[in-house]
Order: C-alpha cells, then structure tokens, then sequence
C-alpha cells in the first residue's frame, strides 16, 4: 500500500503542488473580505479624536486606552479583538477604567482623508511601527504603559493594564 501512495505522490507531484498553490491563492483572496465583514466590532464606536478622549478622561477621572489597529487587514489586531476587546468582560472594563480611541489604518474601509493625516501624525507622535499598538495614557497624556497583542483573553489583558491604572 505504501508504494502504491508514494508512486500516486510521485506522479501527481504537480497536481499536488497545483491543488495546494490553489487552495492558498483562495485564502489569499478571502482573506481581506473576511476582515471587511467585521465591521460591527465595537471599536467603530470609539473615540477617534486623542484630544476629545483626553477632555473626557479629566472630567470622567478616567485614563484613556489608544488602539493603533489597521482593523480591517491586520492579524494580530483581528486576534486582539476577538480574544480580549469584543468579550463582555473587556467591554466592562473600558466603561469602567478608561475612554477607548481608534487610531486605524485600514485598507478597505473608508475613513476621510483628514482623519488618515491626524493618525498618520499620532503614530509618528508615538513611534508606532506595528499593529495592533496599545497605551494607556493618563488624562493629561502621559505615557502610562505601551503594550500589543498578548495571548491569554481578557482577564489576562486586563491584569497586564490594571498596574498602568492605578
């Protein structure tokens, strides 16, 4: 039996190669469809002005989270906000502790050109060089913690932010 896979294998190599060549070009293809339909995630809501979630944060005595995300393409931001920012504890936390702000890049939804300048010069404000980039800044705009994507959920994340709020 085992010769008779390994001639089938031989023999196929190219249909192999050709089925496997066909089957990554499909993901590749559906990929950014898959990310355009995530629009509902709660971060469409958010605060996408630094200097309103600031003015918010004093009146509020909150601190503010800013999410550097390119929301509609970026892996690592697409496992963020299924793990951690769309579960029910995580959206707890932010109405409790912080005023949560957008700072997106995507490459299929439209934002206007004046919002693509104002995160343009967030992220060189910032340094940010990747996605997704996460602060927490306290509400006059200090620098209180600079993290990413880290495994573990929500009560993992939120115990890695929690010292930044104190």
């Amino acid at each position: 039996m085992e010769k008779a896979i390994l001639f089938v294998m031989k023999t196929n190599r190219f249909q192999g190669a050709a089925v496997v060549a066909a089957v990554l070009l499909f993901f590749a293809a559906t990929v950014p469809y898959l990310h355009a339909q995530q629009q509902d995630w709660s971060i469409y809501t958010w605060e996408t002005s630094l200097e309103q979630a600031l003015a918010q944060a004093a009146r509020e005595d909150k601190q503010v989270l800013v999410f550097f995300a390119g929301s509609d393409w970026c892996s690592w931001c697409d496992r963020l906000m299924v793990e951690v920012i769309e579960t029910d504890r995580f959206q707890s936390f932010l109405d409790t502790y912080v005023v949560p702000v957008l700072i997106d890049f995507p490459r299929n939804i439209p934002i206007s050109a004046e919002q693509q300048e104002y995160n343009r010069e967030l992220a060189v404000r910032f340094a940010v060089s990747g996605y997704p980039t996460v602060f927490i800044l306290d509400s006059s705009g200090g620098m209180r913690l600079r993290t990413g994507y880290r495994q573990g959920g929500a009560d993992s994340y939120i115990t890695h932010l929690l010292p930044a709020l104190r």
